[in-house]
């Protein structure tokens, strides 16, 4: 197993999916890139309290799950890194924001590191992934789970997402959608914005979705694979994490 990094072996994509957490430390080995986590995005300023009880539940939703690994794997909690933006002008920003936002702050990231390594990080879920809070977002404490959004960067579109854009462009247009949903959603029927009258129907489509707070950090380890994103998405307003992938 290993008790720390160097002690890890090297595995394969196939070895490091039997492995608890093992796209995580196969990602830091490789590129020798020696942190992990998303950058949190915040975009609502109307309750701080709420923000700072969110922030500290998603803190320690992940450090609970590295220690529910035991002592081989308590470890990675060091390089656990939630890089957090509060910036007053992101108050009420939409997702297209943030996401042009989070790709230059990715871009220079990543630039920067590949002027002194060889290593190959401009795949990893910390560059192409990112947590959206919004009011939504808040008021979710307020109920058994938390939930939050994640949105997944359009930069270095993978090959699946290609090839079904492709399948998708082939196919005639159908004037019938799917209405087969989950009884548990985050929002009721009636509740929902207006917004997700244009949530794609396919995950190559997507760029976002809900995910319960508790399982941010097993889907960034998911998320290592080319179709992570294609395997784990769950069509809004189904949330990530609710018996529905």
């Amino acid at each position: 197993m290993g008790n720390d990094l160097a002690s890890c072996p090297t595995w394969t994509p196939s070895e490091a999916t039997s492995e608890s957490y093992g796209h995580i430390i196969r990602a830091m080995k490789l590129p020798s890139f020696l942190k992990f986590g998303f950058v949190i995005y915040r975009c609502t300023y109307s309750d701080d309290a709420a923000w700072t009880q969110l922030l500290s539940l998603i803190k320690r939703e992940a450090q609970e799950g590295i220690k529910k690994l035991g002592p081989g794997r308590d470890w990675l909690g060091a390089h656990l890194e939630w890089t957090v933006v509060e910036d007053p002008t992101l108050d009420g920003a939409t997702q297209e924001e943030v996401k042009r936002r989070f790709g230059g702050w990715a871009d220079g990231v990543v630039e920067e590191y590949e002027r002194t390594s060889t290593g190959n990080v401009r795949r990893l879920p910390r560059f192409n992934y990112c947590v959206f809070v919004d009011e939504k977002g808040l008021a979710s404490l307020e109920k058994s789970k938390a939930v939050v959004v994640l949105m997944r960067s359009e930069r270095g579109i993978p090959a699946w997402v290609l090839e079904a854009q492709a399948a998708a462009s082939r196919r005639p247009q159908s004037s019938v959608d799917s209405e087969d949903e989950e009884e548990e959603n985050f929002e009721d029927e009636e509740e929902e914005e207006e917004e997700e009258d244009d949530i794609p129907l396919a995950a190559h489509e997507a760029t976002w979705m809900y995910v319960e707070t508790q399982y941010l950090l097993s889907l960034y380890n998911s998320l290592h694979a080319g179709s992570g994103w294609k395997h784990s998405y769950v069509r809004p307003p189904g949330v990530y994490g609710r018996n529905e992938v």
